[in-house]
């Protein structure tokens, strides 16, 4: 997330202009003005030419920067680059919906502590409101605050895998992990690969297409089987792919508890609360795009699974 100096930078550059002329405007040395848009440069949220022996900064087409814009200039009385870092924007991202301090730290991933701090200024300026249920709620008029948290991460997600293809689509995304899309091979560390090349893991070689997908996360290592359920339901919710996660399922030792969470963090929990009703029923309780329980067992025999 965007740092307060780089919020102040962009809350304050108009057209183009020179760095030094930008230095002058920021009232910042030179050095720390080069740097910051370096770093500012390196997000794409600006962009740079050489003139001569000057440097030339302007902002970029950004979406982010254009809903920045927008809050800025309508409430021009309240100071944004305060507000608009660090935590606070961790937190503004999951306020598209009403939510508790507790659910926010645990989407957020920071300390409740560090999310009151986030909040009551907010509140204070009459942002946000609290609710007689404990919950906090954008007022009306700063609803874009979540889209703008929202578009910057989503920004910053695609600045990341334009490192390695010009050529993908993003299919989730959370705060600090996307599922990607892509034709081409990726191979950096933070990128596991997931959906039906994954499948292989498990001794089950699905036919991969010419797309590969994957999993961009900077603190995780591996994917557990509950985890690639919900990212193959995410890539395609039809028939064959609930029939491949059934295979999963029954061939897997997966902690259900866990397939539960992950499920609900995809937004796939209807669809996996149908596979467990239907392997715990012998395919009894059906959904209407799961296949005859005996179509089924044909299926898991194919693939030396016992259904």
């Amino acid at each position: 997330m965007l740092t307060e100096g780089e919020v102040r930078a962009l809350t304050v550059l108009h057209g183009e202009q020179t760095v030094s002329e930008f230095a002058t405007q920021l009232d910042r040395s030179l050095s720390y003005t080069s740097e910051l848009v370096d770093r500012l440069e390196a997000t794409g949220l600006v962009e740079t030419r050489r003139q001569g022996k000057t440097k030339q900064i302007r902002p970029s087409d950004a979406k982010a920067l254009e809903l920045l814009t927008d809050i800025t200039q309508e409430y021009s009385h309240i100071d944004w680059p305060e507000l608009l870092s660090g935590a606070t924007l961790r937190v503004l991202y999951y306020l598209e919906t009403p939510r508790v301090v507790m659910e926010l730290a645990r989407r957020a991933n920071i300390h409740r502590s560090t999310v009151h701090r986030a909040l009551d200024p907010l509140q204070h300026r009459g942002i946000i409101y609290e609710t007689d249920e404990d919950a906090y709620v954008l007022n009306e008029g700063f609803e874009q605050l979540s889209t703008l948290a929202r578009e910057l991460v989503h920004h910053d997600h695609r600045q990341t895998v334009e490192q390695h293809t010009d050529t993908y689509t993003i299919l989730w995304e959370s705060l600090d992990e996307f599922l990607v899309q892509t034709a081409d091979e990726i191979t950096a560390e933070d990128f596991l690969s997931t959906g039906p090349e994954r499948f292989q893991t498990y001794d089950l070689p699905l036919l991969a297409r010419d797309r590969r997908y994957y999993f961009h996360s900077e603190t995780m290592n591996d994917l557990s089987p509950a985890m690639l359920c919900c990212h193959m339901l995410v890539i395609d919710s039809g028939a064959r792919t609930q029939s491949y996660c059934l295979l999963l399922l029954s061939h897997v030792d997966v902690d259900r508890d866990e397939l539960r969470d992950q499920a609900t963090k995809y937004g796939v929990d209807n669809l996996v609360e149908d596979l467990l009703t239907y392997l715990d029923t012998s395919g009894e309780e059906r959904a209407s795009r799961l296949p005859e329980w005996e179509e089924f067992q044909e299926l898991a025999a194919d693939y030396g699974v016992s259904a």
